[in-house]
């Protein structure tokens, strides 16, 4: 885009100095300390007449710093200050490119940096997927074996009341079979003594079955 001014300078009407670099736009006519110049470029109005103020300002300072400045010289002393202004803005930009770069330079190993702890977040992250995905399937294999285990526990528990249970049922019947066995001791020791009295008694018979043979015989030879 072209932003180059076109500067007519006139004096009387007669053209005295022409720059052209592309057509321009906007024209206005100017007075710089009494004379008029024709201004002609891209820019708006205002900004052509904004920097023919400032010319004129800037000519006004220095015929006022010394009055005995020509024209020409005050228009030579105005050139210079303005392009000492230009060079110092040059400076001063050059100057804040430079101090620039630094923070740049630190923006970019922040970047690096930055990109760096990205990938090392994603690579967590797909770890951290990968290790629910296997928890999954432990949680799931867990939830198998606990139900097993359940099922283990309460079968368990079952056997160990029937354990229980039998246990009672034979110490109930060890505890009868040791009743039974002192009345079958008991019947028995009574029964030996029912066998004794009988032979006893089978003696004793026989003897008076003996005796009484002898008292029938003796009456008959009596």
């Amino acid at each position: 885009m072209c932003r180059s001014i076109i500067l007519y300078i006139t004096i009387n009407n007669h053209y005295l100095f022409e720059r052209v670099h592309c057509m321009p736009k906007n024209k206005v006519i100017v007075r710089i300390n009494g004379s008029e110049y024709t201004l002609m470029g891209e820019d708006s109005e205002d900004y052509l007449f904004s920097i023919a103020n400032y010319v004129d300002k800037k000519v006004r300072e220095v015929l006022v710093s010394n009055s005995k400045h020509s024209t020409t010289s005050a228009a030579v002393l105005t050139s210079l200050t303005l392009a000492d202004d230009l060079f110092k803005a040059r400076r001063e930009i050059e100057m804040q490119k430079s101090s620039m770069r630094v923070p740049e330079e630190k923006i970019k190993e922040f970047q690096k940096e930055y990109d760096q702890l990205q990938l090392a977040y994603m690579s967590v992250c797909k770890e951290y997927e990968d290790f629910k995905q296997a928890q999954e399937g432990k949680e799931e294999d867990l939830g198998n074996l606990k139900e097993e285990y359940n099922k283990i526990y309460l079968s368990f528990m079952e056997k160990s009341d029937e354990y229980e249970k039998l246990l009672r049922e034979s110490t109930y019947v060890k505890e009868q079979n040791g009743t039974l066995e002192n009345k079958l001791s008991e019947n028995d020791t009574h029964i030996q003594k029912l066998k004794d009295q009988l032979l006893e008694n089978q003696i004793e018979l026989v003897k008076v079955r003996k005796d009484y043979k002898d008292i029938q015989s003796k009456r008959r030879s009596g």
